[in-house]
């Protein structure tokens, strides 16, 4: 589901809030997958992205140093290139509208959705929006919206052609995802299953909701409180936690938190009594609550019973048995998008677990519909 149209490329560039990743890949059918190329970039301690999405991208030099640096580790001078921006980038929304609401009185819904997102101190003609209809589900049209400042694509796109890599077309992280897993939501043995697809990333998370393979959800935060919506917590949030309490530099807190024991194997009350567990346990709550407002929300409106299965993906899935714990908390049944899809190297040996969480976005931007 891609925001633009493109001329083909053969690189996506996934820009995450801890790592660049270009990835060359193409699909193999039956959720099988081959990387023909990949290569990594630190990226920028300061943000590309603000959390804000009608705020315009502060292109620094440390940025400028993280895009000539994933250009050249990827041999991308002169090849045109498919960007994945981080979720929070973007105001998106699945908007569902009557059926029987048709003509002047739809354009009306959407555009006044349109409104309250663009706001009184902004115009519309700052946001490109992106519109389409993936469904019908309970007597409502389903509508996405999407929207993105206009700034945001023109400047980081400049900032690549500098490099001499030509990006023709901007997407989402969590969309591209959901190309990877696309056949196993559409798979008979899934039929009128509600399946969520998970995006934990450094900085946030996001989460999308899909019945009989259509879109039916979508959040790249939490939902509204008091007016504002905070993003879903990352990764990067059990690393501020662990610094703090065990008094580490960001680079020995990453280790440690890869290295050593946060979730149990099994959903048990022994949980409570890991300590590292405990030192996390209020972050990881935030995440908790924000995933269970939305699937209740989602359930209340759609009289759906439940969300039958969470795919979780993205580099925060590789945190050993947090599938388990988040699972148990939800009472939703929670794997990790590793174990859903196969993804082999250009050899065709299996690429590892934590690989392919990390890479998923990227392959799935390869792997659309043209």
């Amino acid at each position: 589901m891609s925001m633009f149209w493109r001329q083909n490329p053969q690189w996506v560039i996934d820009l995450g809030s801890r790592q660049l990743k270009a990835v060359s890949a193409r699909p193999l059918g039956r959720g099988r997958f081959q990387v023909l190329r990949y290569a990594f970039a630190e990226a920028s301690d300061e943000p590309l992205f603000a959390n804000d999405v009608a705020s315009d991208v502060e292109i620094c030099a440390s940025h400028q140093r993280m895009i000539g640096e994933v250009v050249r580790n990827a041999g991308l001078s002169g090849s045109y290139v498919t960007l994945l921006y981080p979720d929070y980038a973007f105001q998106v929304k699945v908007l569902p509208v009557p059926t029987k609401t048709v003509g002047e009185e739809r354009e009306q819904a959407i555009n006044q959705e349109v409104k309250t997102w663009v706001g009184q101190d902004h115009d519309q003609s700052e946001f490109i929006l992106q519109r389409l209809e993936p469904g019908v589900l309970h007597n409502d049209q389903l509508i996405f919206l999407a929207m993105l400042k206009r700034r945001a694509v023109l400047q980081v796109g400049a900032l690549f052609q500098k490099f001499g890599a030509y990006p023709v077309v901007v997407d989402m992280s969590l969309l591209s995802s959901l190309n990877v897993f696309h056949e196993y939501m559409i798979d008979p043995a899934n039929k009128d299953k509600n399946i969520g697809v998970l995006n934990f990333g450094h900085s946030a998370s996001s989460l999308a909701i899909y019945k009989d393979g259509s879109l039916t959800c979508i959040h790249s935060r939490g939902l509204s409180t008091e007016g504002v919506q905070e993003l879903l917590m990352g990764g990067k949030s059990f690393t501020k936690r662990i610094m703090e309490h065990f008094k580490l530099p960001e680079a020995d807190a990453e280790t440690y938190k890869k290295e050593e024991v946060f979730f149990l194997p099994e959903f048990v009350p022994e949980q409570d009594k890991i300590t590292n567990y405990q030192v996390i346990k209020p972050v990881f709550g935030d995440l908790v609550k924000g995933l269970f407002a939305i699937t209740e929300n989602y359930m209340a409106y759609f009289r759906e019973f439940k969300v039958d299965e969470i795919i979780m993906t993205g580099g925060g899935a590789n945190y050993s048995n947090i599938d388990v714990v988040l699972g148990g908390h939800l009472n939703i049944f929670i794997k990790k998008g590793s174990q859903v899809v196969s993804m082999v190297d250009a050899a065709g040996n299996e690429l590892p677990d934590d690989v392919k969480n990390i890479l998923t976005p990227a392959v799935g931007g390869c792997c659309r519909d043209e």
